[in-house]
């Protein structure tokens, strides 16, 4: 039996995405509020946005961690998924954040700049950071072997 439950960490993860959206969300909207009316309009997205996001990190990294401690190491596989995810993320919020300023320099709203933006910019990075981390070598054994597949 494992020491830590696949269940016991899928709720642990969903309850980190629950709390991530409600942090976010809320945090955003109050910090909004006194410039944006309905702020619930970026902030429900924003929240949305982290607690999909933490949900997987969450699972992989504690999957990371637990065979961390079990066996001394991380197997390539975690390794690979874990850095991936990680990758997306930071991806997703370098990528899309930066779309969001630039557009909302322009006659646009931080709004549309945010859902019309941000939002697909960052897709597209978060796939292109995830595509290069996961194709990384995380095995290390051989040298020859080609980083890029």
């Amino acid at each position: 039996m494992e020491s830590m439950g696949k269940w016991i960490k899928r709720l642990g993860s969903l309850l980190a995405g629950v709390f991530g959206f409600l942090a976010v969300g809320i945090g955003v909207t109050v910090a909004l509020e006194p410039y944006i009316w309905p702020s619930a309009i970026l902030g429900l997205p924003a929240g949305i946005i982290a607690g999909v996001a933490l949900v997987p990190l969450t699972y992989l990294g504690l999957s990371y961690w637990e065979e961390r401690t079990t066996t001394g190491t991380a197997s390539p596989e975690t390794s690979r998924r874990f850095w991936a995810t990680v990758a997306a993320i930071l991806g997703f919020l370098g990528g899309g954040g930066l779309a969001m300023i630039v557009l909302s320099m322009q006659a646009i709203g931080l709004a549309a700049a945010m859902l019309f933006g941000g939002v697909p910019v960052g897709i597209g990075s978060a796939v292109l950071a995830a595509y290069f981390a996961s194709h990384r070598n995380w095995g290390r054994h051989s040298k020859s072997e080609s980083v890029v597949r």
